[in-house]
């Protein structure tokens, strides 16, 4: 902006005329011209956005007022104005264009009086937004089912609703050269870990881009520059795992616009930990279990199928080879089968995601009949092939959990190529260096196998297994940290 656009001045012809430029004369900027008083010495003009402000407001909270005041004191009329005068929660006095500009375009309305050198600005925004739903993407099948929304307002007022402490700390910061996106920065003050604190304020105030349309921006930002498959920062749609989190000493990163939360430290066994398991009486072990052993088969599963058929086939009898594999004969080479149909299934998934629900039962019905029915019969793929293919896809479901479920496509792909050239010697090298890849991961400072890797038995009450509910509300949790951070 221009230096000499920055203040304002005492004509408010001049004042509004500025204002136009650099909103470049949009015909969504209205000038409401106001007289203050009965003979008409005194004008003002009021200037905001159609569309996103409240009129309503605009008339009773700042029209109302104007025409019954008097201008006595000029020295004092501003501040007196905005303090007693003007009916809203949010007032501002301002005395450049810059604030006055990012005010507008956030719904607030511009008051200006002629022959001062100041504006106030008035919040008056009315945003249109859904109301709190239920999640689509990340169900609760006990406890809350209420999720995020776009607006920022609305996902601090559930999180204030579920956390009614005075150590509840929301830190608001905007980014953005070209145009502001408002994000906020949520702790408790009495449980967040200190250290990773200050490495997510270091790293968000180190991004520096033209504008903010996508939490992601942010979320790679404090991921840091390691290179994985792996997400560094736990994402959800739901207050009450964010909650959660919170009490566990962890911080939350919010982004006006997106329904969902970044969480850090972000560390692997949060994957398995489903919000379902805390509202309900069940075996401790047989869900985290479930999750963990589910893991393990959607990204080996492929892999070793391979592998037994190409190298270890010794291990079962010659009765079973011989009907499973050698009087069976496809098209495709094993491999590729299996390559084919994860292939499918994956696009499968994506289609599900993108197309109306009206096509949701034609496309179930070609799916079955091409991957299923046909693919079989065709010899395009060997029975066997697709119930493999099957149980590693269905086992990534129950990794839904965050943002983990997409990162093991290309894990398993890995592992189905290990398994087809080097055997099961070959995917235990290859799962010995993933496991010592994930150990040398940090988000934010912290070791991404933590408590594992560094051991910490103190931190295995809700790891493996679900703690007593009573004792993991009462023990407060700490981070491992490395001396020198290696982002």
């Amino acid at each position: 902006m221009n230096s000499a656009l920055q203040d304002f001045t005492k004509g408010l012809n001049k004042n509004i005329k500025k204002v136009k430029e650099e909103l470049h004369d949009t015909p969504e900027l209205y000038v409401r011209q106001i007289q203050l008083d009965a003979n008409g010495d005194n004008i003002g003009a009021l200037l905001y956005i159609d569309g996103i402000v409240n009129t309503e407001l605009i008339r009773e909270s700042i029209i109302e007022p104007l025409h019954s005041i008097r201008i006595k004191d000029k020295e004092t009329f501003m501040n007196t104005l905005a303090c007693y005068h003007i009916r809203s929660e949010n007032v501002e006095v301002i005395t450049s264009i810059s604030s006055s500009i990012e005010g507008i375009l956030s719904g607030k309305t511009l008051v200006l009086i002629d022959g001062f050198e100041s504006g106030i600005l008035v919040d008056t925004a009315q945003w249109q937004q859904r109301s709190v739903e239920q999640s689509v993407r990340q169900r609760n099948i006990y406890g809350p089912l209420i999720s995020f929304s776009e607006q920022l307002k609305v996902n601090l007022n559930l999180l204030h609703s579920m956390i009614q402490s005075p150590t509840f700390m929301v830190e608001k910061k905007k980014l953005g050269r070209v145009a502001k996106t408002d994000i906020a920065i949520v702790y408790l003050t009495d449980r967040v870990d200190q250290i990773a604190l200050k490495e997510v304020h270091n790293r968000i105030d180190s991004l520096h881009v033209d504008y903010v349309l996508e939490s992601r921006v942010v979320e790679l930002a404090i991921e840091g520059t390691q290179k994985t498959f792996f997400p560094l920062s736990f994402i959800t749609e739901l207050p009450d795992a964010v909650a959660s989190a919170l009490y566990e000493g962890r911080i939350a990163i919010l982004v006006n616009g997106t329904p969902t939360a970044s969480i850090v430290p972000n560390v692997f066994v949060q994957y398995f930990q489903q919000p379902s398991d805390y509202y309900v009486k069940q075996i401790k072990l047989s869900v985290r279990l479930m999750t963990i052993i589910s893991f393990l088969v959607t990204i080996l599963f492929p892999g070793f199928y391979l592998a037994f058929a190409k190298f270890h086939d010794n291990l079962v009898s010659k009765e079973i080879h011989k009907k499973f594999f050698e009087q069976t004969i496809t098209i495709l080479p094993l491999w590729a089968e299996v390559f084919f149909l994860l292939l499918l299934l994956q696009l499968l998934g994506i289609g599900s995601y993108k197309i109306s629900r009206e096509m949701m039962l034609v496309v179930s019905l070609i799916s079955t009949i091409t991957i299923g029915t046909t693919a079989v019969d065709a010899k395009l793929v060997h029975p066997i092939s697709l119930i493999v293919a099957g149980i590693a896809y269905l086992t990534s479901t129950m990794l839904t959990v965050g943002t983990l479920q997409g990162s093991l496509q290309p894990i398993r792909y890995i592992f189905i190529f290990i398994g087809n050239f080097f055997g099961f010697t070959g995917m235990a090298i290859g799962l010995l260096i993933l496991v010592i890849h994930m150990s040398r991961l940090r988000s934010v400072g912290v070791p991404y196998l933590a408590p594992i890797i560094p051991f910490n038995f103190k931190e295995f009450k809700d790891v493996f297994y679900r703690g007593d509910l009573r004792k993991l509300i009462n023990s407060p949790h700490k981070y491992p940290h490395d001396k020198k951070e290696k982002s």
